[in-house]
């Protein structure tokens, strides 16, 4: 007897010669750009990638390494990339100038005592102690008018000096060691994982820790997309939380070990056995508006913005609750 192409379809699937329900078709990865900095702020974002968490969620990541936030949001506002990692500050300022930014999840945060994620330091006996030291003097930040820029200001008047006599100077993260030692600028306000590589050669030693000495549980750094893209692909922006979310789930219960060090020490260029040593953010999955109001009133301190900034307007769904 001759089968029909349905009844031997259906035969061949009882004999188990064919599944009865075919298998499913992943989806065409959605391919993200997103701006990075290439430091300890960002394991989240780099262990989702290494461990495939971006991959289950159908995106492709693309990275672009920049100096700081400061120099990833002017790509977001052009559309070179779709979200972008900026430090809370040129957030701040973005969302003042009406640029349309809003935080799509949490980054890096400090607690509420040292050892921070980044120190002032000199080369060792340089005898700068205190703000008041510090005046007319140099100190390396990794770009003008963001939360380095201002963190530094802020210590500076706190232990008795005038920020405006200080020169700040912009250097990369990881030059700013060899920037101290070889006499380009007297001090450096760097993050890890350059400032414990820099402790461990001895090339400087450490004066302040201005984060924590200023402001307790700073919301540092966070994740930032437009509202338009948001609009037009909210589902992309919640696979992209999510993936983050357990890299940073990952990250918790693994730091330490030789996994965690290998793929941290890849993106920093950095020894696997440097990464073990070092001071580590909190990695925060959403974003507390309170932390935002804090480092507002700071910066309307510092002449950075006037007016008020309405912190909870600033944060999209994802930032307020966690993605699972």
């Amino acid at each position: 007897m001759r089968l029909t192409r349905r009844r031997f379809t259906a035969a061949a699937a009882a004999a188990g010669a064919l599944p009865l329900i075919a298998p499913r078709v992943r989806a065409q990865a959605v391919k993200l750009r997103v701006s990075t900095i290439p430091i300890i702020d960002t394991a989240g974002l780099q262990i989702a990638m290494a461990k495939g968490f971006f991959k289950e969620q159908d995106l492709e990541i693309d990275t672009t390494p920049t100096a700081g936030g400061a120099a990833g949001l002017p790509a977001l506002a052009a559309g070179q990339v779709q979200i972008a990692f900026s430090n809370i500050i040129s957030t701040v300022l973005a969302v003042k100038q009406n640029l349309g930014f809003l935080i799509v999840s949490g980054g890096s945060g400090t607690g509420d005592a040292p050892p921070d994620l980044a120190g002032i330091v000199t080369k060792p006996g340089a005898g700068l102690k205190t703000g008041k030291d510090f005046e007319g003097k140099t100190i390396a930040v990794n770009t003008r008018n963001n939360i380095i820029w201002l963190y530094a200001r802020a210590w500076v008047k706190k232990t008795g000096g005038d920020p405006d006599k200080v020169t700040y100077l912009e250097v990369p993260f990881p030059q700013m060691i060899d920037a101290v030692r070889g006499g380009r600028v007297d001090a450096a306000f760097v993050v890890e994982p350059f400032f414990s590589a820099g402790q461990a050669s001895k090339a400087v030693e450490l004066v302040a820790w201005p984060y924590s000495s200023t402001q307790k549980r700073i919301p540092v750094a966070q994740f930032v997309a437009s509202k338009a893209y948001i609009e037009a692909n909210p589902g992309t922006i919640e696979k992209f939380v999510r993936a983050y979310n357990k890299g940073v789930d990952w990250m918790n219960a693994n730091k330490g070990g030789d996994e965690w060090a290998g793929i941290i020490a890849g993106y920093t260029r950095l020894k696997p056995e440097q990464i073990k040593s070092i001071g580590l953010p909190v990695f925060e999955k959403t974003v507390d508006p309170r932390g935002i109001d804090e480092t507002v009133a700071l910066m309307r301190e510092h002449k950075m913005l006037e007016g008020a900034v309405d912190a909870k307007a600033m944060l999209y769904k994802t930032a307020v609750e966690a993605v699972k």
